[in-house]
């Protein structure tokens, strides 16, 4: 399975992934079921950075890869 895969089987649908220049996009979506620890576990796990910010009204988790 991928990562984009295995994100999207740990949001479920609490939220939606998209993948975004070698990172992600995961809009929240239900914010008080959302995963929080496993999906920011997972993504430093696979050495992305993130950043939480609101986009359209939504929190969107974003990632890119760590510069090294």
């Amino acid at each position: 399975m991928d990562v984009e895969e295995r994100l999207k089987k740990i949001v479920k649908d609490t939220g939606e992934v998209t993948s975004v220049y070698g990172g992600f996009e995961i809009r929240v979506l239900k914010p008080n079921l959302f995963p929080w620890y496993k999906i920011i576990k997972q993504l430093m796990d696979i050495g992305q950075e993130t950043w939480v910010n609101e986009k359209e009204g939504k929190i969107c988790i974003t990632s890119e890869p760590k510069v090294q």
